[in-house]
């Protein structure tokens, strides 16, 4: 009978220890639901998007968006030839970006070269030879920041204070191309960085009807452009 009377006296208190180990646990557990769920999230919508497929790169200026080349005659056989790439997504890495960058201009100007011995073949000249050229290099760098609120405003799993993701965007540290941002206090901040390049290459090239000094068939232009780039693409 006492038992019983003291089970009964202490039920409310037991009750209330109880919600609060409850309150304390789901507390913690929630914002690593949260990141679990943000992570199947961006695993969901990259199975699920579907990339438009790469095209052709050897195309004239704005047949399949804002690349590609162009022409414009200066004399009977002399022309400028153009080649302007889309923008394109390279490294956060300076060392990386360099590289990119190199590649990509020396992939713009062998375009240009190689539709300037096309217009050559169509004109019936036999040889062409650069006399001029010029690439420019359009570097852009961009930061987003975003925020988010802590759990019950605390911040970090509902008790504030301070958390660095090195390598990823937040809690995801494989997220590529993102750079967290510390935060203190009531909430994340994240920063996410990309960079990306646009680049035009121009050439001045003189046409003949026969060979001359420093000057490239326009054949073997073609044959070896064709095989380099054939089958190149852009995004």
């Amino acid at each position: 009978m006492l038992i019983h009377c003291l089970t009964q006296k202490l039920s409310p208190v037991i009750l209330l220890a109880s919600f609060r180990r409850v309150s304390r646990a789901l507390a913690a557990v929630t914002p690593r639901l949260g990141i679990a769920a943000f992570a199947l999230t961006v695993l969901s919508l990259a199975a699920c998007s579907t990339p438009s497929p790469p095209k052709p790169a050897m195309v004239p200026i704005g047949a399949n968006g804002n690349y590609g080349y162009a022409e414009v005659m200066l004399e009977p056989d002399r022309y400028q030839v153009s080649y302007l790439t889309p923008r394109l997504r390279v490294s956060n890495s300076r060392s990386d970006r360099d590289a990119d960058i190199v590649a990509a201009k020396a992939k713009a100007r062998d375009l240009a070269l190689w539709r300037a011995a096309q217009l050559g073949r169509e004109k019936a000249f036999s040889s062409l030879k650069v006399v001029d050229e010029h690439t420019d290099t359009d570097v852009n760098t961009n930061v987003q920041r975003s925020y988010q609120p802590g759990f019950y405003g605390y911040g970090s799993y509902g008790y504030g204070g301070h958390r660095r993701y090195p390598g990823g965007f937040g809690p995801v540290p494989w997220f590529p191309g993102d750079y967290p941002y510390d935060y203190y206090g009531p909430g994340d901040y994240y920063e996410r960085t990309t960079s990306s390049m646009r680049v035009n290459s121009r050439l001045e090239v003189k046409f003949f009807k026969t060979s001359a000094d420093q000057a490239q068939s326009i054949e073997a232009v073609i044959g070896d452009m064709a095989k380099k780039y054939d089958q190149a693409t852009y995004p």
